[in-house]
């Protein structure tokens, strides 16, 4: 059978299959991915209407089921189209260099064009991966090694090794460039330190962003050459090679340079995601960055006006996680556990029964915008 057709009926096999878990969960109120999802499109993409969201939420999902076909089913990357646009010849003059990459497309492929020009690469894996796939990695870096005949040589580390600055300078003194995903803002003590974090515009909002790349591409002289991947049309992998970064020559401090390269990456990111929004997987785990504390909400202080002028708030989103019940207020990010008596009220949008509900309870929902003034809802 030709590969091609086979490829992509076993996609479409892995829909279907996809598609009867992804009904289970509403089934089951499995959807704390989906409401946080749901919230951080509503910032980031508000033109999306909210409808919508489900089905975009199915189509993250199928890319994501994409992705791996690819990486079982090509496992060593041989046949991708854009190996041309990897410009090597002006790339080697600038070795070794942090390539920069994102969670979109047939993001592992990223690895071929390293191997094929015999780059030895230090990889910057997630630290979930880095502990339950540590194996899968080494295994498709050797496949890709043997398609191509390369000398290349890899080093895997964690995104959170605590040493991983000194170990990069290291390695990268020696000759290896680095592979990065920058988009996956990991790095020591989890994704929520803000320390050498700073904060970036990205679709109208403010995000907080790692640094670490930038500074030490400042500090090595080592360009930051970004690549993104995407699938084009007819589901084939595509890349984009950019234009490099070049720190400059003769700065002392790395400030200006960090955050303008820094800047320059996440806005690629932001054009690239203008027309393939679905292929990236970050939209599931952006609210762990997002400045959320400019959603300001209702002061704690204030009182909830007459239960009978109060409405449930249309962006409350309701899921079930290890058995206990929760509200996640889509506006400003507040999560409420909830009792499963509450749940099933906002479920039922039974208005009628929640303001029978003691007022500490309509006080609570009030200031944390679950509730709102009907004057100001309308």
């Amino acid at each position: 059978m030709n590969p091609t057709k086979l490829r992509l009926d076993i996609f479409e096999e892995s829909k279907q299959e996809l598609r009867a878990s992804f009904e289970k969960k509403w089934q089951t109120n499995d959807l704390q991915t989906f409401q946080f999802l749901s919230a951080n499109l509503a910032k980031c993409l508000p033109s999306l209407p909210v409808a919508q969201h489900k089905s975009i939420y199915f189509d993250i999902m199928s890319y994501r089921v994409l992705q791996h076909i690819d990486t079982q089913f090509s496992a060593q990357f041989s046949g991708i189209d854009d190996f041309n646009e990897f410009d090597y010849e002006t790339i080697k003059k600038h070795l070794p260099a942090l390539f920069v990459s994102y969670h979109s497309g047939s993001y592992r492929s990223a690895i071929a064009f390293l191997v094929k020009y015999n780059i030895n690469v230090v990889l910057i894996a997630d630290p979930i991966a880095y502990k339950h796939h540590l194996d899968k990695m080494t295994e498709q870096f050797l496949l890709v090694k043997n398609t191509f005949n390369s000398t290349s040589e890899l080093i895997i580390y964690p995104a959170d090794k605590s040493d991983l600055t000194i170990q990069i300078m290291d390695k990268m003194r020696k000759g290896y460039s680095v592979l990065a995903y920058v988009d996956g803002n990991a790095g020591a003590n989890g994704y929520f330190n803000r320390d050498n974090s700073r904060k970036i515009p990205f679709f109208g909002q403010q995000i907080f962003v790692r640094t670490g790349l930038a500074t030490l591409s400042f500090y090595l002289k080592a360009p930051i050459i970004p690549m993104l991947s995407f699938y084009d049309g007819q589901l084939k992998p595509r890349w984009n090679i950019y234009d490099p970064v070049f720190p400059p020559k003769g700065e002392r401090t790395p400030g200006d340079y960090v955050e303008k390269s820094t800047r320059y990456l996440y806005a690629i990111l932001e054009k690239a995601l203008e027309k393939y929004y679905v292929q990236w997987e970050g939209w599931l785990f952006l609210h762990r960055y997002l400045d959320i504390e400019s959603f300001s909400g209702i002061s704690a202080d204030a009182a909830a006006p007459d239960a009978a002028a109060v409405v449930i708030n249309d962006n409350v989103g309701l899921f079930v996680f290890d058995d206990k019940y929760y509200a996640l207020n889509k506006e400003n990010y507040k999560l409420l556990e909830i009792g499963a008596d509450v749940f099933d009220l906002f479920d039922k949008r039974d208005m009628n029964a929640i303001i029978e509900r003691p007022a500490s309870d309509i006080h609570l929902l009030y200031k944390n915008g679950f509730l709102k003034n009907s004057t100001t809802a309308a």
